[in-house]
């Protein structure tokens, strides 16, 4: 019997299952069960295709990964025209790690040819100016060269673009974006990324295991010495002489360049710090960038991760003593902005020695910071949790008083007592300069006032709410950016005089926190993701709540991969809406609305009665205003 439903690695596994029993790869098959075989593979396979839009907002590998199978699969049965509006739609609104996967799998397709792949790649690298798009390089990247990196080895269409930008850039502008790509070449392991280096250096004309008998003193005189010429030549305005060519008449090695002016940093040097190889041959400077990246991203894992012979990734310089002098040479490294960058991703690989690193004056607040400074800090001794405080106070009020300046303006209304002429409120100034336009006086000066013979008043707001505002939110291990984001928006919503904001988290289990929903530090902190999925105990205690159906909101945010019955879920749902309940089911809460969640599960709730959809707080904010402000269900 099939389950209600699956991610799309469990319906890779059971398609592999059942193409073994296909080809009689298992015992004690009959021609009955090869037949029902084909048709269950038919019908999962068509259930991963119609899922794929419910992977756009996924930050795993493992979904990035099954998605380049799923392609892989669907060009073995020739239904890869299937998967082109899918795809399209995911490299263009995906989540950066799955853009750049969807992108590997158009390539795998022939949707997309390899020439457009690099340009593409080369984009990416040249929009990398900043420290939100030098993230979403790296998650670009890490998507992207799940599959493609052995195109980037055979096709010279895809690989000669992306040398090209390397090599143009300017030393700084590199050394920017290097954190990034080393990340980004991080998903391969050691081995790959050593045979990439060795295909680079091909196409460069830089055999990088080209021995030299020359002493090192003698070959330090004569680069020395080159540069001295060089420098000789560009103050008289001499061109520089193209290097020689071989006896066809072509540079030797087919692509050998001189670097750009304004470089100091060898092509076949840039790779080796970007690929995290043979760092034995940097020279000395462009060592200490290696190591200091070593400290984060290390040799590796897997094929050739414990290779420790003369092409190893780590080189022979001993680790960093304590988390501060590595900061501070990062700091002397790649500056102060880039240090920030650095520090803030070995937070969020699971390093809890550099979270004192992070100044909570210079630190750029972002949601993924604040999500793994929060799951780090749970494991933390109160002595190191009381001094990570001043951070996560600064990460949460700049992130809501952010997210208040985007979402009150589609609150307009909720907030805005109506006017009357009762004193006893705040003056209305607008209203009561209409409402007296016609008594006005000149003055001596020339100055025109307006008397308020006729003032009009604010009323003052009832502390009882008019509407309820349910927000059940799924704190399983998945769920953590929604979590940060419903806390936030739960804050602002709470401001709300004519709402009544409660916040419910649920597992497995049901834990009520509206009593710190008006603060976001104390509710985050009190938060523990992690466990299973329990939605139907979730919208349980939700109904305990409703006294006013009509008046009440009931907003889910979570990524519905129920881990029980999805009977009682549904009939949870189909409960409430006969009720009469405002549904909403949030596939995502996030900033870009870019949803990660089970659409098979989704599609029944919307046929229960409730509403599913990828919104941003913001979209979240105008929904429930419209609902207030007697708005269609």
């Amino acid at each position: 019997m099939l389950p209600g439903s699956g991610t799309l690695p469990e319906l890779l596994a059971a398609l592999d299952l059942l193409e073994a029993l296909r080809r009689e790869h298992l015992p004690g098959t009959t021609a009955a069960n090869r037949d029902r075989a084909a048709e269950l593979a038919v019908v999962l396979l068509d259930a991963a295709v119609r899922g794929l839009p419910g992977l756009a907002g996924s930050d795993a590998t493992d979904d990035a990964a099954a998605l380049v199978d799923l392609a892989v699969r669907a060009g073995q049965d020739r239904i890869g025209l299937r998967l082109d509006t899918a795809l399209d739609d995911l490299t263009r609104s995906g989540s950066a790690l799955m853009q750049g996967a969807a992108l590997a799998a158009r390539v795998l397709l022939d949707l997309t040819d390899l020439a457009s792949l690099g340009t593409r790649v080369a984009g990416w690298i040249d929009a990398a100016t900043g420290p939100d798009a030098r993230r979403h390089l790296q998650r670009l990247l890490g998507g992207l060269l799940t599959a493609a990196h052995p195109l980037l080895q055979s096709a010279p269409a895809a690989l000669d673009p992306l040398l090209d930008r390397v090599e143009r850039l300017t030393d700084p502008e590199f050394l920017d974006r290097l954190p990034a790509l080393r990340g980004g070449f991080d998903v391969l392991t050691p081995a790959a990324r050593e045979r990439l280096l060795h295909t680079v250096a091909e196409r460069l004309g830089d055999r990088l295991d080209l021995a030299l008998s020359a002493p090192p003193e003698l070959l330090a005189r004569w680069a020395a010495a080159d540069a001295a010429g060089r420098a000789a030549l560009l103050a008289r305005d001499i061109p520089i002489p193209d290097p020689p060519a071989d006896a066809a008449g072509g540079p030797t090695g087919g692509a050998n360049r001189a670097a750009p002016p304004g470089t100091g940093l060898a092509p076949a040097d840039r790779w080796r710090l970007l690929l995290g190889r043979q760092p034995d041959r940097l020279p000395a400077d462009a060592r200490r960038y290696a190591r200091a990246l070593d400290e984060l991203y290390g040799a590796g894992r897997g094929e050739g991760g414990i290779d420790l012979g003369h092409a190893a990734g780590g080189g022979q310089e001993a680790a960093f003593p304590t988390a501060r002098e590595w900061a501070d040479e990062l700091e002397a490294l790649f500056g102060t902005t880039v240090r920030e960058e650095v520090i803030a991703r070995a937070a969020e690989s699971g390093r809890t020695d550099v979270l004192s690193e992070l100044d909570p004056a210079a630190v750029r607040p972002s949601v993924e910071l604040l999500t793994s400074v929060l799951s780090l800090a749970g494991g933390l001794p109160e002595a190191k949790l009381a001094g990570l405080r001043p951070l996560v106070r600064r990460l949460v009020e700049e992130l809501t008083a952010r997210l208040a300046t985007q979402v009150r303006p589609a609150l307009t209304g909720l907030t805005s007592p109506r006017p009357t002429r009762r004193p006893g409120g705040r003056i209305n100034l607008a209203r009561t300069l209409r409402a007296n336009l016609a008594h006005t006086r000149r003055l001596d000066d020339g100055r025109t006032v307006v008397v308020p013979q006729r003032p009009v008043f604010h009323t003052r707001t009832r502390r009882e709410a008019d509407w309820r505002l349910v927000l059940v939110v799924d704190v399983s291990g998945s769920m953590e950016a929604s979590v940060v984001w419903s806390a936030l928006t739960a804050a602002v919503l709470a401001g709300v005089p004519t709402l009544s904001t409660h916040f419910l988290a649920f597992s497995t289990e049901v834990v009520d926190l509206t009593d710190r929903v008006d603060d976001p530090l104390a509710l985050l902190l009190e938060v523990r993701v992690g466990g299973g999925t329990h939605i139907a105990a979730g919208l349980a205690h939700a109904r305990s709540l409703v006294t006013v159906p009509s008046r009440t909101i009931v907003a889910v945010v979570s990524d519905f991969e129920e881990g029980y019955p999805l009977a009682g879920l549904l009939g949870e749902v189909r409960t409430l809406a006969s009720a009469g309940v405002h549904l909403l089911g949030c596939a995502a809460l996030n900033d870009q609305g870019v949803p990660c969640y089970s659409v098979p599960v989704a599609e029944q709730l919307v046929a229960a009665g409730m509403p599913v959809a990828a919104l941003s707080p913001l979209e979240l904010a105008r929904w429930v205003g419209d609902r207030v402000r007697g708005g269609s269900r």
